[in-house]
């Protein structure tokens, strides 16, 4: 490690393998907001086709007494969408987003390479407004083809 001014590390000093297991140990969606665009390096850890192939697009407290999920701040969801998602969507296989946010997580790309979407948190009612929306959608779109 090389040292920076005045005898103190940074982050940017420790070595990529500590990194990669610090990001591990947070929440995605707090990894993208924070990590992304800040440097090269940054980007080629966070955006390691490993480390997205499963990405949990959620906020979850685990504390003792009961696990939460939190929805993702609008603001930090659009830059996910926007700058973050349209880089990766060809690299992820498995997808787990809460139900405020899933519809901007599902437009923002094509994922071509997903056989696995997890919902966590969902309401009855919203859940059933989803299935609903997208089974008619879908039938809506076969009687168009045929």
């Amino acid at each position: 490690m090389t040292k920076s001014n005045n005898d103190y590390l940074t982050m940017l000093d420790l070595p990529d393998e500590i990194l990669f297991f610090i990001f591990k140990k947070l929440s995605m969606v707090d990894v993208f907001h924070s990590l992304v665009d800040v440097n090269q390096r940054f980007d080629r850890l966070v955006l390691d086709p490993i480390y997205i192939r499963d990405l949990d697009m959620t906020i979850r407290t685990t504390d003792s007494a009961c696990d939460q999920t939190f929805s993702i701040d609008t603001h930090i969801l659009s830059k996910i969408c926007e700058k973050i998602l349209p880089r990766i969507h060809h690299q992820i296989h498995k997808l787990t987003v809460e139900q405020y946010s899933m519809k901007d997580i599902l437009v923002a790309a094509n994922y071509n390479q997903l056989y696995s979407l997890s919902l966590v948190d969902f309401q009855e009612e919203i859940l059933y407004q989803y299935l609903t929306g997208i089974l008619f959608s879908f039938t809506h779109l076969n009687q168009q083809n045929y």
